[in-house]
């Protein structure tokens, strides 16, 4: 499907929700006006096949040894997706699998310009990382470059009058942050600049023996010449950990800066602090701003252990212990760490069906106006605030989240040098302080709000990609894993704050006593362990997700009877509406661990009449209710 196709038809779909959010009902295209737009693009699914599938699946996630009736949480979360190093593993490799195939797919006019850059920068990481690439980067040169492979003489003229905090300095200013790290807050218009060891130790020595060899190879060093330089890394590397094993215990030691620059780090330690701090900040410290430093005597006598070695050796250092994770076989482990937010809304939405997911949106939108508008549960603020969600919500599914390019605009980056790449990457992520996102508050606070818990529903597809294999998220699926998920989203979000239950109206007091009452006597308890505000999120959610769940089954009878019999006869005994519960519980598991969470679960479940239609439930069971709670 194109890009054009898609923002085209978001931009009718969310033009409909916004420009007339009183009468969504009335405007909203059909379902099947939808399907007959998105006819020429949408590729075939067999329904039959992927609804089978999905229920193989389920043979290893459910619990047979627990009964539905009595322990629903039980039978469906007993054996979590991720429970085990087996299906940790799988998980990985459904997303490895993911990847590659948005790697493979000729389809760069429709990408996001962010994961057009994820693209390029991972195609730079397979074939555009030879030696005279890594000589060409910036930070090769302005650190004075690797000694083990390049002893040119416009080389050794730069490496002549630097120290080992030209080095240091040159990788800092990069945001690789080698022997010491540099932490900058600014309070009262008074920065105070905050220095401790880096003391983190990525490997065992002999794993760092190892990868020296391997970077070795990679780069053609010498053999000869290699094996000299390996035994003066090996002793530089063990020397460096055995000053980071030093557990002595210090205060915090506090200086203004004229002072910081008047300490002593050694007899034979000299800093130019002046210069550091203007390369790696752009500007030199002033005289009133402090510098506050953890464990001194340990960054003594690191710094002391830096001024004693030869400045070819730490070269040789540095530029190994850089190297030796950013080899070929790291190009997906490196493209998640440096487009992290893009790396997973690639894998997370790969596998969409963007129109039949915007599909199931606008059903949802329109049970929403003709089932919740009526009562006294929503009034028109609410109403506004959900029909933008909605939107935003159609509009992430289909054209995807604008804001990633966003937080990757001012990186340039090509397929053609993979050093070049890696350094301008770690310099931009440095400057944002590895800080989250922030929402850009355009118009109004609640726009903005609704902005975020749109994006915020979007993380529903983390578990549900755990879920599916080689599938697709396609109708009825989608229906059976997301609509629940996104009807309570949709709801919750007439209210732009965290407050449970601030989407109600004003006027359904009346009705909430009702309900309290109802799931009191229900209890047996006077005081429950959850807020009822949940409780009637969920039980308003399900209405909703399943009025559009049984419509769909309405338009497709004969198909759902033969998947009914299909279903029956497998090793679970399923059916369409068993699968229902089970799709809509499955992918909240991690939500339901708590005890009073559990009783929430419980709660929406014995006020389920289809529920216990669906599994059969017998009077003794613990989930059927004597009385439901109806809510409408």
């Amino acid at each position: 499907m194109s890009s054009i196709y898609c923002r085209l038809l978001g931009a009718m779909l969310i033009s409909y929700i916004l420009l007339a959010p009183c009468a969504l009902a009335a405007t909203i295209p059909t379902t099947a006006a939808l399907a007959s737009t998105a006819a020429n693009g949408a590729p075939k699914v067999n329904v039959e096949t992927e609804v089978l599938r999905f229920s193989y699946e389920l043979e290893r996630w459910l619990d047979t040894d627990k009964r539905p009736c009595q322990d629903f949480y039980g039978y469906v979360c007993g054996k979590t997706v991720n429970s085990t190093k087996e299906q940790f593993e799988a998980r990985l490799q459904r997303e490895q699998e993911k990847f590659d195939k948005f790697l493979s797919a000729n389809n760069n006019e429709d990408l996001l310009d962010a994961e057009l850059k994820l693209k390029q920068f991972y195609d730079s990481c397979k074939n555009a990382r030879s030696v005279e690439e890594l000589k060409e980067s910036f930070m090769y040169k302005q650190s004075g470059g690797w000694p083990a492979i390049d002893s040119s003489a416009a080389m050794l003229r730069r490496r002549r009058g630097k120290t080992w905090m030209d080095v240091v300095g040159a990788f800092h200013e990069a945001g690789i942050n080698y022997f010491f790290t540099q932490r900058v807050e600014i309070k009262s218009n008074k920065r105070t600049v905050y220095l401790q060891v880096e003391d983190v130790m990525r490997t065992t020595l002999r794993k760092f023996e190892q990868l020296v060899g391997e970077v070795f190879a990679e780069y053609g060093v010498d053999v000869d010449r290699g094996r000299l330089i390996a035994l003066e890394i090996l002793t530089f590397e063990r020397n460096r950990r055995e000053i980071l094993k030093d557990e002595q215990q210090e205060d915090d030691t506090e200086y203004n800066y004229v002072d910081f620059k008047a300490s002593n780090f050694g007899a034979s330690v000299q800093i130019d602090w002046d210069k550091y701090f203007k390369s790696t900040l752009g500007k030199t410290l002033k005289p009133t701003d402090m510098v506050v430093i953890h464990k001194k005597n340990k960054l003594s006598k690191l710094f002391q252990f830096l001024q004693q070695t030869t400045l070819t050796r730490l070269l040789n250092w540095i530029w190994i212990d850089y190297l030796m994770d950013k080899s070929a076989t790291h190009c997906q482990e490196l493209a998640k760490q440096f487009f992290e937010p893009v790396h997973q809304h690639v894998v997370e939405h790969a596998y969409v069906d963007k129109v039949q997911m915007a599909q199931l949106y606008s059903n949802i939108g329109r049970a929403y106006d003709d089932t919740l508008l009526p009562s006294a549960w929503i009034d028109e603020m609410s109403q506004q605030n959900s029909h933008l969600f909605l939107g935003r919500a159609m509009h992430l599914t289909l054209n995807g989240d604008e804001s990633l390019d966003a937080d990757y605009a001012k990186l340039q980056i090509s397929n053609r040098n993979f050093y070049r790449n890696l350094e301008k990457v770690q310099r931009m992520l440095a400057q944002q302080g590895k800080s989250q996102r922030l929402i850009t508050r355009v118009g109004n606070a609640a726009i903005a709000d609704t902005t975020q818990i749109a994006a915020n529903f979007m993380h529903t597809f983390v578990s549900v990609s755990a879920l599916l294999q080689q599938q697709n998220l396609t109708t009825p699926l989608s229906q059976l894993l997301v609509g629940e998920r996104f009807a309570e989203h949709m709801i919750a979000s007439g209210s732009t704050t965290q407050t449970a239950g601030a989407w109600r109206s004003m006027e359904s007091e009346r009705e909430f006593a009702i309900l309290r009452q109802c799931v009191q006597q229900q209890s047996g308890a006077a005081e429950l362990p959850y807020n009822l505000n949940e409780l009637l999120l969920k039980l308003l959610a399900q209405h909703l997700a399943l009025q559009t769940y049984e419509q769909w089954q309405q338009g497709n009878e004969r198909l759902v009877r033969r998947l009914d019999t299909l279903l029956a006869a497998g090793r679970l005994q399923l059916s369409m509406a068993k699968l229902y519960y089970i799709g809509s519980v499955l992918t909240e598991c991690g939500d339901y661990e708590s005890v009073a969470q559990k009783q929430l679960l419980k709660g929406y479940l014995r006020n389920s009449v289809k529920f216990r239609q669906a599994f059969r439930c017998r009077a003794a069971d613990d989930l059927n209710a004597r009385n439901t709670c109806k809510v409408l």
